[in-house]
């Protein structure tokens, strides 16, 4: 309360009300007080004068001087007032405190002109003779209906202004008595008024921080009380509407954030209202910094802002399918609806990430070309040989056994292409069984470079092992992981020109075996990196088919190592050569994630295995 600004000036209004009302109060009778007073002593006066006139009567009629001058000194002494008998010329004949031989004609003088008019006359100036302020009070003397003279009393004006000082300050103390007493009374009645307004504004102030519980007391039964009533009740409504707002707004959240499809809302003027966590992944920007921007902004694609601009104008809903190169590739599926708001509508954007769909289906077009393209090369060689021999080459002796070798080649690629395939695919189904236990690289790693000697020799490339300075295990399948080593081997060889140089390596980094092949061939740009280990897939497609393999060598390493929870990397550069490196589990991490399907038997005989892949 001390600290309320309407405390205080409710206080300084109503003390300072009182004070000028106690102030106005002697102000104003101050007059009627001075008034009253003179009215007193003009009323003393006159009765002094009759009293006096009735005794100088008789000395004024026998023409006895010596006696009326005895007489109004007498009266003078009696009442304390100065006395004066005046002729009806205006020649003064007795005075109290003055010699008359001093003293002026007073015919011209106001009481006594008043008094000839109308029996009694007063007036208030200074007297000429003694230089002070009187009031003088004048009757006429008549004898035989004559005037014959007047007898004037006056009192020093001083007395009377002393009388009326005194009750001028009896009335200043009892104004300020009364400004005393108001003002505990103002403090008291100031307090009484802000002490639940105050109130009243904590609990504002607490509501409007998020404080519902602060409880709203006032036993004031007037307008105040009343208002705290209603306040306490819109307090309690208002703590339900934002209880159930928030419960909303949660489920609303965790509908949002739980949902696959980026979800965004833009008011009117094109500004983001919100947008879910999935949406900012999609558009890959902050969720903080999301709402208020611009939707151009946000988005970056004027195919979007397009989307929202037809949604705004119509009814219908706009469908679209764009493609974000910015910061990364993404092409995604939009519903742009109109929102409903006044003024203007909004729109509302759902988007659906079909980046992976489109890939997919990408990739199974090109298999089904690939695959169709690399079934029907050696079927046609086979074909147009078998073609051959029947129109009568067979009795060729110098040549029918060399179609019958390249019909042989070709059949033995064929077989090669199919047996790759259905590895391929019983691994990426989960129906290879694995035989899991820890494996020495070390052995796995000679019986590879043992393998692929002969084909490095044939094609003039160095083949060099950096074996690691301990004994390097990995949790996987010894087939499966001679695979690995075998297929990259033959890749790193098949795309390095003679004279070139792979190296095989292998450590063990913390619980990960890391097995590196690195080779100085031709290198591969970084827009392929991820594209090299999808079946059939070519950088260079001529080379690639002169170089020999069936393009899924890179695809079986990749579905391979993360089936033993591996994965592979490429580092490569154009005409830098290629690294490709795989790190697998040393220990057994999950056993159940491992288990598969006995259901297509294997082939244990690694030596009966093409290792050109």
């Amino acid at each position: 309360m001390w600290s309320s600004r309407l405390f205080w000036k409710l206080v300084l209004v109503y003390g300072g009300f009182n004070f000028v009302l106690a102030a106005t109060f002697p102000l104003a009778l101050s007059k009627w007080e001075e008034s009253q007073v003179i009215d007193q002593v003009r009323g003393g006066l006159r009765d002094i004068a009759l009293l006096v006139r009735g005794q100088v009567a008789p000395a004024i009629a026998a023409g006895d001087s010596s006696q009326l001058v005895r007489l109004v000194n007498d009266a003078s002494q009696l009442t304390d007032v100065r006395v004066t008998i005046i002729a009806a010329d205006g020649d003064v004949l007795a005075e109290s405190d003055t010699d008359v031989e001093s003293m002026r004609n007073h015919r011209d003088r106001e009481e006594l002109a008043e008094a000839r008019k109308s029996g009694g006359g007063d007036a208030i100036r200074r007297s000429s003779t003694l230089g002070v302020p009187f009031l003088y009070y004048a009757i006429p003397l008549k004898i035989d209906e004559g005037i014959v003279a007047f007898v004037r009393v006056a009192e020093d004006v001083k007395t009377i202004e002393d009388q009326a000082r005194d009750r001028q300050r009896s009335l200043w103390w009892f104004a300020v008595a009364v400004a005393l007493l108001a003002a505990p009374l103002t403090y008291v009645l100031a307090g009484r008024i802000t002490r639940p307004l105050s109130e009243l504004t904590a609990n504002a102030q607490a509501i409007a921080d998020g404080d519902y519980r602060q409880p709203i007391t006032s036993r004031s039964r007037d307008e105040v009380g009343t208002l705290a009533s209603a306040f306490s009740k819109m307090r309690d409504e208002l703590a339900r509407r934002v209880a159930e707002l928030e419960d909303h707004n949660q489920r609303l959240s965790t509908v949002l954030s739980s949902m696959v499809e980026g979800v965004l809302a833009v008011d009117c003027d094109r500004r983001v209202m919100l947008a879910n966590q999935t949406c900012c992944e999609m558009l890959e920007i902050g969720e903080a910094d999301v709402a208020g921007r611009a939707l151009l902004e946000v988005t970056r694609s004027v195919e979007i802002d397009e989307a929202v601009s037809a949604a705004m104008a119509s009814d219908a809903p706009a469908q679209r399918e764009v493609t974000l190169t910015s910061p990364s590739q993404r092409v995604l599926q939009l519903l742009a609806a109109q929102l409903p708001a006044e003024p203007r509508p909004g729109a509302v954007i759902v988007f659906h990430d079909v980046t992976e769909l489109r890939r997919l289906e990408n990739m199974r077009r090109d298999f089904a070309a690939n695959v169709s393209h690399e079934l029907k090369t050696p079927l046609t060689s086979i074909k147009a040989y078998a073609e051959t021999l029947r129109l009568g080459a067979v009795n060729d002796r110098e040549n029918n056994l060399a179609f019958v070798d390249r019909i042989s080649e070709q059949s033995e690629h064929l077989d090669l292409l199919i047996t790759d395939l259905l590895q391929l695919a019983r691994v990426e189904s989960g129906q290879e069984a694995f035989q899991f236990a820890r494996v020495d690289l070390a052995v796995a790693a000679e019986q590879a470079l043992t393998q692929c000697r002969q084909l490095a020799e044939q094609k003039r490339i160095r083949l060099h092992c950096d074996p690691a300075n301990e004994t390097v295990v990995a949790w996987a399948d010894y087939e499966g992981l001679f695979t690995i080593i075998t297929n990259l081997l033959v890749n790193a060889i098949n795309y390095t020109p003679p004279e070139g140089d792979v190296t095989f390596r292998w450590r063990q980094v913390e619980q990960t075996a890391v097995i590196e092949i690195q080779d100085s061939g031709i290198g591969i740009a970084p827009e392929h990196h991820e594209r090299v280990f999808e079946r059939f897939f070519r950088v260079d497609k001529a080379r690639s088919r002169a170089a020999g393999g069936t393009g899924l060598g890179l695809a079986i390493v990749k579905h391979l190592a993360q089936a033993f929870g591996g994965s592979v990397e490429l580092e490569s550069e154009p005409g830098r050569g290629s690294t490709f490196r795989v790190r697998l589990p040393t220990d057994e991490r999950d056993p159940a994630k491992h288990l598969t399907s006995a259901a297509v038997p294997r082939d244990n005989d690694a030596e009966n295995k093409d290792p050109h892949r």
